[in-house]
């Protein structure tokens, strides 16, 4: 059984694909960002995977810049479901986010770049932002949203294949 800040889970399957410091500066430096503390630890030690009980998905940083962040963008920018919250996060603000999870709910899970490690979720179907300022609060929020929720929770890996040359 493996901890993250409090958090307990069980691997389903070995091994684990921690995403190397080399990739993740990489794409933090064509971002021009710093990720979240909360997500380096996590992404570096235990890689990209989704929480099967726990409705959480870790994004790899090759999937945010290649393939998720245009389209969050792009998507936030047309549809703007949240706007009893503009005192946390507002439309401008939601479209210069990064994601770097979600949910299975279709909950999006973003930072913006001028605070890092507060984690934003825009809720599916809901029209009040959360904010958490750790994993572990993040986590704790599904846990007593979902009653049946019940660590340790099953993590699939998933393997990035990725060529850094191309990032």
């Amino acid at each position: 059984m493996l901890e993250f800040q409090g958090i307990s889970f069980i691997v389903t399957q070995e091994p684990l694909y921690p995403v190397s410091t080399q990739e993740l500066l990489v794409v933090e430096e064509k971002l021009q960002v710093l990720f979240p503390e909360d997500y380096r630890t996590f992404i570096t030690t235990f890689g990209s995977g989704t929480f099967l009980d726990l409705p959480l998905r870790a994004f790899s940083p090759h999937d945010i810049v290649e393939n998720l962040l245009n389209e969050v963008r792009e998507r936030l920018a047309m549809y703007w479901f949240w706007r009893d919250s503009t005192e946390s996060l507002t439309q401008t603000l939601a479209v210069e986010c990064i994601p770097c999870f979600d949910s299975y709910d279709g909950d999006d899970i973003l930072f913006h770049p001028s605070n890092r490690n507060r984690l934003f979720v825009l809720p599916h179907g809901n029209e009040k932002i959360d904010t958490f300022e750790s994993f572990k609060d993040l986590c704790n929020w599904y846990i007593n949203r979902y009653a049946s929720l019940q660590p340790p929770f099953h993590f699939s890996p998933h393997q990035s294949l990725i060529d850094l040359e191309e990032i």
